[in-house]
C-alpha cells in the first residue's frame, strides 16, 4: 500500500509540472495586461558626490562635500575623504575608515601638530593631499616602497624649519612622486632633490615668496628643464638674496626671470665675428631701469680674434676675450651692445693704448677691467680720471712693460699709489729696458735734461756786463789824464783819428 501511495504522488508532481510548462506563455501574457503598480512615493538617493582630479592626478574634494559626523567618510571604493580633524580624530577616523582598497586621501582643514608622514596607513597611497589647515611639524620619512605620485600639502602654513632639518627629507623616498603642490606656505628650502632625479615631475611653489632664486635657476638648467614643470608658473615668485646678486636688501622677482638660456642661446650665435664661437651664460639678476634683468656672461677666449667682438647678447654684464690677438678696444666705444658691460677680461693680448675708452659708459661704471700682458706702452691716467672714486672698481695691469721717463715717474707712478686699493697687481706693472716696476722708479734714473748753449748764457752776460764797465773806466780815466797833463796815455794815442773825434774835440 505505501509504494502504491509514493507512486501516485509521483505522477501527480509530473502532471503539475507540465502543466506549468505548457501554460507559462499565457500566464506571461496576463501579467503583461495587469495594471502596472502606482508610482513610488519613496524618495530618491542622493547622487555620491563627484571625485575631482586636481591636475590630472591629485584626489581632491571641495568643502561642500565636508561629512559631518564622522568626520572621515568614504567618497567611492578607493578614495577618502576628511574633514576638520584634529591629530586624534584623524587617527582614530583613517583606522575606521582606510582599507586595503584606498589609495586617495584627502584632508581638508587639519590642525596636527606633528604629522608622521611614516605611518604605514600611506604605504598603499597614491594621492595624498592634506590642504588648507595648519601642519605644526612633519616628522620622519615616507615609506622605501611609497606608491604616491600625487602629494598636496599647499596652505598649511609650512616652514622649512617644520620640515626637520631639511626639506629634502620627508620626500626622500618617493620615488614614483609625479606631482608636488606645496604653494601657499612659507618655505624658504627648494626640494631640489625631487626636481634632480631625471623623471618628469610638476611642482606648484607658488606662494612660497622667500624661496631662493639661485636653486630656481639650478632647477632649470638645460639638463633637467625638460623634466620640470612649474605649476603655476605666472605667480611663482623667488627671492634675491646676498649671495646672488649685488643687491643689499632681498628682492622678490618672478621666476620667469630666470629662465633666458633658450633665448640667450639664440643671440649668442648672432655674435660677430660670425666664427666666433663664443659661449654665453645666465650671470646674475640686477636692477636696471626700475625692474629686474637677467644679466649675461659672454666668454670669448682663446678664439683666435684679431678685433673686440661686436653684437653682443641684450644685457651683457661680463665679457672675457682672454688669449686672442686683439690690438684695439675702439668696439667697447662704438658698439652699443656694450652699454650694460661692467666686467671686461682682455688678458694676453696686444693692446698698446686705452685711450679709445676715454669719456665711454664702461670706463664710468665698470667694476673689473684686466689688461694683464698686453703690449701697453704708456698708462693714459686721464682716461680713468674718475674712475676710482669709491674702492669697488678693480683695474688689473700686470704683466706689462711700458715706455719709462720723467713723465712716468711724476705723474704716472703717483698716480698708481693713490690708487692701490683699485689696481692689486701696481707692483707688476714694469718699465721697458729692465728698469724694474714703475712704483719704485726714482727721479734721478729718468729726469735728465740734455745741456745746450742755453746753460751758458747767464756767463757770457757777465763777461759782457764786466767788459763794457771796464771799458768806460779806461775812457774816463784817458779823459781824466788828458784834460790834467794835457796828453793821452799811451793805448789811446796809439789809436788811430776817428771821424768821430771831433766830437771830443
Amino acid at each position: 500500500m505505501i509504494v502504491s501511495y509514493r507512486v501516485n504522488d509521483v505522477k501527480i508532481w509530473c502532471y503539475l509540472l507540465m502543466f506549468l510548462i505548457f501554460n507559462m506563455g499565457f500566464v506571461e501574457t496576463r501579467l503583461e495586461e495587469m495594471d502596472p503598480r502606482p508610482p513610488s512615493t519613496e524618495k530618491p538617493k542622493p547622487e555620491a558626490p563627484r571625485v575631482e582630479l586636481k591636475k590630472g592626478k591629485c584626489f581632491h574634494m571641495s568643502r561642500e562635500h565636508c561629512p559631518t559626523d564622522p568626520k572621515c567618510t568614504r567618497v567611492d571604493p578607493v578614495s577618502v575623504f576628511c574633514c576638520d580633524v584634529d591629530s586624534f580624530r584623524l587617527k582614530e577616523a583613517l583606522a575606521i575608515t582606510m582599507t586595503q582598497n584606498t589609495t586617495n586621501l584627502h584632508v581638508l582643514n587639519a590642525t596636527i601638530d606633528e604629522l608622521d608622514v611614516s605611518q604605514a596607513v600611506f604605504r598603499r597611497l597614491t594621492s595624498m593631499a592634506l590642504t588648507d589647515g595648519n601642519i605644526g611639524k612633519i616628522v620622519g620619512q615616507f615609506p622605501k616602497y611609497s606608491s604616491i605620485a600625487c602629494l598636496n600639502i599647499s596652505n598649511n602654513n609650512l616652514s622649512s624649519a617644520t620640515l626637520q632639518s631639511s626639506i629634502q627629507r620627508p620626500f626622500a623616498y618617493l620615488f614614483t612622486l609625479t606631482v608636488l603642490d606645496a604653494s601657499a606656505n612659507n618655505l624658504t628650502e627648494f626640494p631640489l632633490s625631487l626636481v634632480q632625479s631625471n623623471r618628469k615631475i610638476s611642482v606648484d611653489l607658488s606662494g612660497n615668496n622667500y624661496l631662493p632664486c639661485k636653486h630656481f635657476q639650478k632647477a632649470m638648467e638645460t639638463n633637467s628643464s625638460s623634466l620640470v614643470t612649474f605649476l603655476n608658473y605666472e605667480r611663482t615668485y623667488c627671492a634675491l638674496d646676498l649671495t646672488f646678486n649685488w643687491f643689499k636688501d632681498v628682492q622678490v622677482v618672478q621666476i620667469d626671470h630666470l629662465r633666458v638660456q633658450e633665448e640667450l642661446s639664440a643671440s649668442c650665435r648672432n655674435i660677430r665675428p660670425a666664427n666666433a664661437n663664443c659661449t654665453c651664460i645666465p650671470d646674475r639678476l640686477e636692477l636696471l631701469g626700475g625692474e629686474v634683468t637677467n644679466l649675461v656672461a659672454v666668454d670669448c677666449s682663446m678664439r683666435h680674434l684679431k678685433v673686440m667682438p661686436t653684437n653682443l647678447p641684450p644685457n651683457t654684464a661680463k665679457l672675457n676675450v682672454s688669449y686672442n690677438n686683439i690690438t684695439s678696444l675702439q668696439a667697447v666705444s662704438d658698439d652699443p651692445t656694450y652699454e650694460h658691460l661692467r666686467q671686461l677680461l682682455v688678458d694676453y693680448n696686444d693692446i698698446a693704448s686705452i685711450v679709445e675708452l676715454e669719456g665711454t659708459k664702461f670706463i664710468d661704471n665698470f667694476m673689473v677691467f684686466s689688461l694683464t700682458h698686453n703690449k701697453l706702452k704708456t698708462i693714459h691716467t686721464y682716461v680713468m680720471s674718475n674712475c676710482f672714486i669709491t674702492t669697488g672698481p678693480s683695474f688689473l695691469i700686470g704683466g706689462n712693460y711700458i715706455h719709462c721717463d720723467c713723465n712716468t715717474e711724476k705723474v704716472v707712478k703717483p698716480w698708481l699709489l693713490e690708487n692701490y686699493k683699485n689696481i692689486p697687481d701696481l707692483k707688476s706693472l714694469q718699465c721697458e729696458d729692465s728698469m724694474g716696476p714703475v712704483v719704485d722708479l726714482k727721479e734721478y734714473q729718468v729726469c735728465h735734461t740734455p745741456r745746450d748753449w742755453t746753460d751758458y748764457i747767464y756767463y757770457i752776460i757777465g763777461l759782457e756786463v764786466l767788459v763794457l764797465v771796464l771799458l768806460i773806466s779806461k775812457v774816463s780815466y784817458d779823459y781824466w789824464v788828458f784834460k790834467t797833463a794835457g796828453y793821452l796815455p799811451w793805448p789811446a794815442n796809439k789809436m788811430p783819428r776817428l771821424p768821430c773825434d771831433w766830437l771830443c774835440e
